[in-house]
């Protein structure tokens, strides 16, 4: 293999006493002494000519080669740092989604003097997750309740409660709260409801639920809103309303996802029937046993 470049070569004197023999192969009657010397220069030309071709040739293959592999490494290098950016941007979204509130931009805006939309943690979580959430966390008394938490707790920290059966259990913080302080949505006064409503919608923006989802709930509220028995003289009528609210809401949650899955927006005129009769029956029954009490029963001689 040749190892030095021919481009740098010298022809040799080829008319030099070094080269006497090689022009004694060539001279003869027709060629003499300088002849041959200029004959064996031409076949050093010649020679020289094709090797510096090949050299060229193999020093482009191998800088083209070199070129070949140091791209490949750019690419290489490239396509790692762009992993390890989309990796890295793919955390910080992560990061962002679960923790908004350390990310989020502080607004130019002063203290506000009333009551923000900020609803329990309990309730913030459940709406995160898309669960059922008891519209008394979004009423005044409730982001009142809300409002005075400690926020030093963590809610996320376990804690030892006594059950009814006496058992012992450790249970998230944030469920240890006592619910008996919560008023079912049945229960809820219609003001009540026109107030938790409204931002529930609010917050499931913000916790960004299916557009379906929300303008589904849009709906339902609004047709209850409308409903006749909405401005009903009689009570038991409008209580059915926010009875067939309270059932059917937490039924669509149990329900969605499953086969047996069906919409809120069109209210069923015939389960809001039997939501009427059955506070019908519950009036019944609570006077009944108010009579009970305050009538002492009959005892018959013998």
């Amino acid at each position: 293999m040749q190892t030095d470049d021919p481009n740098l070569a010298t022809r040799p004197d080829f008319s030099s006493e070094d080269f006497i023999d090689a022009r004694l192969q060539l001279t003869n009657d027709t060629v003499n002494d300088d002849q041959a010397a200029r004959i064996l220069g031409t076949l050093w030309d010649i020679q020289n000519a094709k090797d510096v071709q090949r050299w060229n040739a193999r020093r482009e293959e191998e800088a083209q080669l070199a070129k070949d592999i140091a791209d490949q490494a750019a690419a290489e290098l490239a396509q790692k740092q762009r992993r390890l950016q989309d990796e890295e941007d793919a955390a910080l979204v992560e990061e962002r989604r679960k923790n908004k509130a350390k990310y989020a931009p502080v607004p130019d805006v002063e203290v506000p003097s009333g009551l923000v939309n900020i609803p329990a943690p309990y309730a913030s979580r459940k709406l995160k997750k898309g669960e059922y959430c008891e519209l008394y966390f979004f009423t005044n008394v409730g982001l009142a309740e809300a409002d005075s938490f400690d926020a030093s707790i963590d809610d996320e920290a376990l804690t030892l409660l006594k059950a009814e059966n006496g058992q012992h259990l450790w249970i998230l913080a944030s469920n240890a709260r006592d619910k008996s302080a919560v008023i079912k949505d049945e229960n809820l006064s219609w003001e009540q409801f026109g107030e938790a409503s409204v931002r529930l919608l609010s917050a499931m923006r913000e916790h960004d639920w299916q557009r379906d989802r929300i303008d589904m709930h849009v709906k339902f509220w609004t047709a209850l809103e409308v409903h006749p028995w909405r401005r009903s003289t009689h009570n038991h009528l409008k209580q059915a309303l926010l009875l067939y609210q309270s059932q059917q809401r937490q039924k669509w949650h149990r329900a969605i996802g499953t086969a047996q899955g069906f919409s809120l927006a069109k209210l069923n005129k015939g389960v809001l029937r039997e939501a009427s009769e059955e506070l019908a029956r519950r009036e019944r029954d609570a006077r009944l046993e108010n009579l009970r009490q305050v009538s002492p029963p009959l005892f018959v001689s013998t």
